[in-house]
């Protein structure tokens, strides 16, 4: 059996973690007997991996025009079992590659949307454009790209399978059935950090490419509350990772609020570097800022890793692998307010008096959150 896992994410470092899960879920595909091809671009090139690999080369003029071209001629001339693609929105190139896909004789296709409801997170690109011409130009292309996507959307009813969704829960999208579905992960790449003794300084760990979404902001807020009101054990805060073009105005906020000396931001790491920054952490932070995208629920990978990683965690949504009651876990408010970290210290604290937290949260990732069982899932909801 043959599946074409199509994607247009650029596989760059800022996107490490959306990678990472592509190259998972291909991996369960492989594992659940699946020939497995699957797509990337780096620069100007359009990259098959895994089955069959090849790379085209694209030109000059509109590249996720060019490279919605090389898939449909690509599906068009070879015959899969199943094409399950991952898109932000939907246009008109997607019907038309999900018509030729068809007429080759795929048999089921599959539509992953990563953040659901997307329209809105959409929408606030324009706030990237410089001037008012280009703001407008922007907006214009904007109001064009969403205008397509409610009304090329029409269309995937009777085209496509099934769609899954990651985010907020919704039975149908555009009149197709949908799933909720939850990120994974591959345990065995992640080894388990060992929790330190009580009293020591607590080390935050946050991982993430892009920042706004992320609301570490609040725990630097949360951070300067706790020491201007004369809170005395040691917080540390290291940021892995974290865009360019917003890193300025993070370090900027750092250091107007005093915490330079208690915040350290390495950049990107990978493999054994991150790895031993693992190791220095006693909390993870996973998403604190779904609020500022409209979403109420999220399958944050990065908690994913945390928890396969042993290392408790914080988070701000609703996830439906989590009743809320699990000891290595602490919920915080969907909202702007600074990080309690009174509240964060005592919960630290309290994994710490347990000697078999760490052990317990592994194993509850291996149980939960394995990419094989997921996908199978997944498959079975197309009829594959």
């Amino acid at each position: 059996m043959k599946l074409l896992y199509l994607t247009f994410q650029e596989d760059a470092p800022l996107y490490l973690g959306v990678t990472r899960k592509i190259r998972g879920q291909a991996s369960a595909f492989q594992k659940l007997g699946y020939e497995v091809t699957y797509t990337l671009w780096r620069e100007k090139t359009f990259c098959f991996c895994g089955e069959d690999r090849h790379e085209v080369q694209i030109g000059p003029g509109r590249v996720m025009k060019q490279f919605f071209q090389i898939a449909a001629d690509y599906v068009a001339a070879h015959r899969f079992d199943v094409l399950y693609i991952r898109l932000d929105r939907i246009s008109f190139d997607v019907i038309h590659l999900c018509k030729a896909a068809r007429k080759a004789g795929t048999r089921q296709i599959g539509v992953e949307i990563p953040n659901y409801p997307y329209l809105k997170d959409y929408a606030r690109n324009i706030q990237y454009a410089k001037g008012i011409k280009a703001g407008a130009t922007t907006a214009a292309k904007i109001a064009a790209n969403i205008a397509a996507d409610r009304l090329s959307g029409l269309s995937l009813k009777g085209l496509v399978d099934g769609v899954v969704l990651y985010g907020n829960h919704a039975d149908h999208f555009f009149g197709v059935k949908a799933i909720n579905a939850d990120n994974g992960i591959d345990t065995d790449s992640i080894p388990v950090v060992a929790p330190k003794p009580e009293g020591e300084p607590i080390t935050m760990l946050g991982v993430a490419g892009t920042l706004w979404w992320q609301g570490y902001d609040r725990i630097l807020r949360g951070m300067q509350a706790y020491r201007a009101s004369g809170g005395r054990h040691p917080l540390r805060f290291v940021l892995v990772g974290g865009d360019r073009t917003e890193m300025p105005g993070f370090l900027a906020q750092v250091k107007s609020l005093g915490l330079t000396e208690d915040v350290l931001c390495p950049g990107f790491q990978t493999g054994d570097e991150l790895n031993r920054t693992y190791r220095t952490a006693d909390v993870g932070i996973s998403t604190l800022g779904c609020y500022r995208r409209g979403l109420t629920r999220c399958s944050s990978l990065k908690a994913r890793e945390y928890a396969a990683a042993g290392l408790p965690f914080l988070y701000a949504y609703d996830d439906d692998s989590l009743t809320g009651k699990e000891p290595f876990a602490l919920r915080v408010p969907n909202d702007d307010t600074p990080v309690d970290m009174e509240q964060l210290i005592a919960f630290v604290e309290r994994c710490r008096r347990q000697a078999d937290c760490s052990r317990q949260e592994r194993t509850f990732a291996e149980e939960q959150y394995d990419w094989k069982a997921m996908m199978q899932r997944i498959l079975a909801f197309l009829g594959a």
